[in-house]
């Protein structure tokens, strides 16, 4: 019997956790590597979105933790797991209706990068990428759109399929990749160092913004709860003194 009402109040907990509007425990936020938006330095996560997330979590009032894992990770558990908190995601088609979307945090354009002194590696269209080696990270939203177009695995002017962003640039000075999709925010202050590298191509049907999502069995209060902390913080003027510095480049905007 006390075997069958410990699994009952551990199960009551769980779900008090994971639908009710206030947290009784940390709420779960994932995040991947990704400079300048979420990214571990002096042993703490950092970044232009979670300051984002830290601020608005804290004006809804809600416990949480954060953790960065590889993005197909986060991915995956994200869409498994009620009450599970991801950012930053970009919002396409596709996913519109798998998650609950808060924000934009902010606006995101990508552009095919190469390295610097490749004046062989010339782009024009998109038909002018399948000429070469681009590298992306799996199940992500740039992935995911070259595929629609047509680029697959195989092959010598192929997809390279890696699992965290960070590998991308190394691979590239290295001559291992020829192009890789970036976002021009990439090279904003506290970003990636670009001086190496150059765009040559803007992808402008991948432009959108970046969001924070959670699991779509989520329950509508907590959703709202955190959104009012969201525009609580975007009333206030606070989101914009975050997102100043990219606000100044690439047409960035809240």
């Amino acid at each position: 019997m006390m075997r069958f009402s410990i699994k009952w109040v551990a199960v009551w907990c769980w779900l008090a956790v994971c639908s009710g509007p206030v947290m009784a425990a940390a709420l779960p936020v994932l995040a991947e590597s990704n400079v300048p938006f979420s990214y571990w330095q002096d042993g703490a996560i950092q970044g232009y979105c979670t300051d984002i997330v830290r601020a608005t979590l804290g004006a809804a009032r809600l416990p949480y933790q954060v953790d960065i894992q590889p993005w197909a990770r986060i991915y995956t558990t994200t869409l498994a797991r009620p009450g599970t908190l991801m950012y930053p995601v970009a919002r396409t088609p596709e996913r519109e209706n798998k998650f609950k979307w808060i924000g934009p945090l902010v606006s995101n354009r990508i552009a095919l990068f190469r390295k610097k002194g490749r004046g062989d590696v010339v782009v024009h269209s998109l038909d002018d990428a399948r000429r070469y080696r681009i590298g992306v990270v799996n199940m992500d939203f740039r992935e995911e759109y070259l595929r629609r177009k047509g680029f697959a695995d195989g092959g010598d002017k192929t997809l390279m399929v890696v699992s965290s962003s960070d590998l991308l640039l190394p691979m590239l000075q290295a001559g291992r990749i020829d192009l890789v999709p970036l976002g021009l925010a990439k090279c904003a202050p506290h970003g990636l160092d670009c001086s190496q590298i150059e765009p040559v191509y803007v992808l402008s049907e991948l432009e959108s913004g970046l969001y924070m999502v959670f699991n779509r069995d989520t329950s509508d209060a907590l959703v709202q709860q955190v959104r009012d902390g969201f525009e609580r913080i975007r009333r206030s003027g606070r989101l914009a003194r975050i997102m100043e510095p990219l606000n100044r480049i690439y047409g960035m905007s809240e």
